[in-house]
């Protein structure tokens, strides 16, 4: 068996989950690297997947981006600099009138965003890198209104 065949037969079964990391060490360190890398590739896959599966942020208002801005820092989403930056674009956002009077808000505080047609999306669907990466899209676009 050579090389190519090796690598492409374990990394076919560490996308599938067929092979454990004794079995790849029993091929010896082309196995392992083959594993770990199929691995790595898969999870990135994944993350990258449903990254893309993320709803639009195009029709959400301002309104909504801030109340789903103060939703994120209110519960933490955001972390370190993100979260200081976060407040402070709340905190500018929110100063601005009417903002915080609509029902965009409202329903952002909730932590619903606005996706058109009157549809909401919750972000209480998300769970961990997904809900923390649509806060920071979310962040980045209320940078941009300022």
């Amino acid at each position: 068996m050579n090389t190519k065949t090796l690598l492409a037969l374990v990394a076919a079964a560490g996308l599938t989950g067929a092979v454990s990391t004794a079995q790849a060490q029993s091929f010896g360190s082309i196995g392992q690297n083959a594993l770990s890398a199929a691995t790595s590739s898969a999870k990135s896959s994944a993350t990258g997947m449903l990254g893309n599966m993320l709803p639009s942020l195009s029709s959400a208002s301002t309104s909504n981006l801030t109340g789903i801005l103060g939703y994120c820092v209110q519960n933490n989403v955001l972390s370190g600099a993100s979260a200081t930056s976060a407040s402070s674009v709340l905190s500018n956002l929110t100063q601005q009138q009417g903002v915080t009077s609509s029902s965009g808000y409202s329903a952002g505080q909730q932590g619903l965003l606005q996706t058109g047609d009157n549809q909401m999306f919750s972000l209480a669907n998300l769970k961990g890198q997904l809900k923390t990466k649509l806060c920071n899209t979310v962040l980045s676009k209320a940078q941009s209104l300022l």
